[in-house]
């Protein structure tokens, strides 16, 4: 008697296929497929904005033209995205999406600050800016999709260096980061994805020693009373993130990501405080520059406050005021 042949073992797939997309993510998976996605969106981005700023330096075509090519595209790539959302276009729809986001920034950043358009004021842009990094996270929480949240990020930070004049504009500058970093730390709350938050911390410290280091001499900030323009910089970012580590402190206590973003902002913020020390024009007024040290110094004190596991902090901090007052 002849046994019976057993059916052949089911083909097994690779651990990249499709099939797999909401699963968890492997090494062969994320270089086989979302990698190259992704870095074709930024390639794609970079693409454009060097268009745009090309254009605007050999003067190829109007200005408005530019503009609503670039609101064109990058409206249809967001809209293309949501289109192909199924799981087996998941990548590419994640990376459309990613893409067309950062592209609507860079526009409107342009328009504001390159082209200076009379439609595009203060409230427009903000009001614009607001639409843009809303839609952004919407989709990010949306599609679950963190590369939406990511590029959508990095495009956000290089959107004012790629497209910088050259001319200092604090308000308009800080004002768009704190814009960019509220909208990833709401959706990291929402996720739980607080890396992303310390991500943004990156940026935005990276946003400040850059300015700093671009005009701070050059514009002559420590004279008369522009100092408090940095100074309160720095204390909306480290206030922003002390609000931060409250929500994220309910939301997912053993997370460390947002407590030691916000511990490094005010570690920065007690170095601006050194770096303000060496000129002759503030030392003259030291209520000013120790005022804005014990406001630090009394945010690192309500941090220790919200999460006590980094309570050696607080004795660290008034070691510095200390210094400081020394100095």
């Amino acid at each position: 008697m002849v046994p019976p042949r057993l059916p052949p073992p089911p083909e097994r797939r690779p651990a990249w296929s499709l099939g797999k997309l909401k699963g968890s993510l492997s090494w062969e998976q994320f270089i086989g497929a979302k990698l190259f996605a992704w870095i074709g969106g930024f390639v794609l981005f970079l693409t454009v904005a060097y268009f745009v700023r090309y254009s605007f330096e050999h003067d190829l075509i109007p200005p408005e033209v530019r503009v609503a090519l670039g609101y064109l595209l990058g409206i249809g790539l967001v809209v293309g995205g949501v289109v192909l959302r199924r799981k087996e276009y998941a990548i590419t729809a994640h990376t459309l999406c990613a893409t067309g986001i950062v592209i609507l920034y860079s526009v409107t950043f342009a328009c504001r600050a390159v082209y200076h358009f009379a439609f595009f004021g203060p409230v427009p842009t903000f009001v614009l800016m607001t639409l843009v990094t809303a839609t952004a996270f919407l989709l990010a929480i949306r599609l679950e999709a963190q590369v939406v949240a990511l590029l959508g990020m990095l495009g956000g930070f290089l959107t004012p260096v790629l497209l910088s004049t050259g001319k200092d504009a604090p308000i308009a500058l800080f004002g768009y980061i704190a814009l960019l970093d509220a909208g990833l730390l709401a959706v990291a709350h929402h996720r739980g994805w607080f890396h992303l938050g310390a991500l943004a911390a990156a940026g935005t410290l990276i946003m400040q020693i850059g300015w700093a280091g671009e005009f701070f001499k050059r514009e002559q900030y420590f004279l008369g009373n522009k100092v408090l323009i940095p100074m309160t910089v720095l204390l909306l970012f480290n206030g922003l993130w002390l609000a931060a580590t409250k929500l994220a402190r309910s939301r997912k206590p053993d997370d460390w990501f947002i407590s030691l973003s916000s511990a490094a902002l005010s570690m920065v913020a007690f170095a601006f405080a050194f770096y303000f020390v060496s000129f002759e024009s503030l030392g003259a007024r030291p209520w000013l520059l120790l005022s804005f040290g014990f406001v630090v110094d009394a945010g690192v004190l309500l941090l220790t406050r919200l999460d006590r596991r980094i309570a050696a902090a607080q004795p660290g901090a008034g070691a510095v005021m200390f210094v400081l007052l020394g100095v």
